[in-house]
């Protein structure tokens, strides 16, 4: 990801040590969320043949490339939960006095 926003240089990091502990939990419940909603949608849609082991082989080949497709959207959404709990200041946008 990029370092701030380009169009309004908002600093995508707001400067804590463990800032996106929050975004690799959303990350987390959203890839299993997804992983889970892909079952249900096989299943249903080949019931009552469902290929059990197609299902359990093709959900394990999800388990790590959707994680790392969604990392930088739960970062995103994140931020965006922060900021409606922590509003911007000053010192969030890139190229002011003490960001430098």
């Amino acid at each position: 990801m990029k370092e701030a926003c380009p169009g309004c240089a908002l600093l995508l990091d707001r400067g804590e040590r463990d800032y996106f502990i929050g975004a690799c939990t959303l990350n987390f419940i959203g890839a299993e969320v997804f992983i889970v909603l892909v079952a249900a949608a096989v299943l249903l849609a080949t019931w009552p043949a469902v290929p059990w082991d197609a299902i359990q082989w093709g959900l394990v080949a999800l388990l790590v490339p959707v994680p790392i497709f969604t990392y930088p959207f739960s970062k995103t959404l994140w931020l965006a939960v922060d900021l409606s709990f922590r509003p911007l200041t000053r010192g969030d946008f890139a190229g002011h006095g003490e960001n430098d």
